[in-house]
């Protein structure tokens, strides 16, 4: 009986370890950019957290490729930035 629970108990810690584990692989790649972009929301949201001010106007590409996101930073300058659909980077015109 003490042996069936001591297996239990080392099955289920190894179960947890494994999932805590692929979580934070998953986590990981999120934070690198290596997040795939399903809308021009999505897509305005990245851009804006980045470089902060306000969307003007989202493209998607036709391709889809990616969207295009213009956008009016606080200093008043007025940039374009494309964001990768597959990978979720925010790439330079």
């Amino acid at each position: 009986m003490k042996l069936r629970v001591f297996l239990l108990t080392l099955f289920m810690s190894v179960l947890t370890l494994s999932a805590s584990d692929a979580w934070s692989a998953e986590k990981q790649a999120n934070k690198q950019g290596n997040k795939k972009v399903t809308s021009s929301k999505q897509a305005a949201k990245l851009v804006q957290n980045k470089y902060g001010g306000k969307v003007l106007k989202v493209n998607k590409q036709k391709n889809n490729a990616g969207y295009r996101v213009k956008i009016v930073k606080p200093n008043g300058q007025v940039v374009s930035k494309k964001v990768n659909a597959k990978t979720g980077k925010i790439e330079n015109n």
